[in-house]
């Protein structure tokens, strides 16, 4: 088997998922706090905006190989975790059907990991 010079398969796999949580905030939360807000000038637009700016921190150090991308990476695994669970179950903001808030704490289960992963071979290799 050869071996690939190019980024590890972990950091791969953490940036890819990266990339595709930014691409959900931009094209499903943004305009879905849009809509909440009834405006697009709002702190919970701008904190998408913040956040999405976080995944694009991320990704870029991620490709780097800097230990902090990682970190941050795990910080928004966590948010994703967390944010259907304030949302939904203690806000009481109801989601058609109910068992959907489970796939985004799946998604921020599986960015933590990727980035936990990502961050450990990291440390190895320097």
């Amino acid at each position: 088997m050869t071996k690939s010079k190019g980024l590890p398969i972990e950091v791969q796999a953490a940036t890819g998922f990266i990339l595709i949580q930014l691409a959900h905030k931009l094209v499903a939360e943004l305009p879905g706090a849009m809509n909440i807000a009834g405006t697009a000038v709002s702190p919970m637009v701008y904190a998408v905006i913040a956040l999405s700016a976080g995944y694009v921190v991320a990704f870029v150090t991620c490709l780097f190989r800097i230990h902090w991308g990682f970190i941050i990476g795990i910080v928004l695994g966590i948010e994703i975790i967390l944010q259907p669970i304030i949302f939904h179950v203690i806000m009481g903001i109801p989601k058609d059907p109910p068992y959907y808030i489970l796939f985004p704490i799946l998604q921020g289960i599986l960015l933590t990991y990727f980035c936990w992963l990502g961050y450990r071979v990291t440390k190895k290799s320097n």
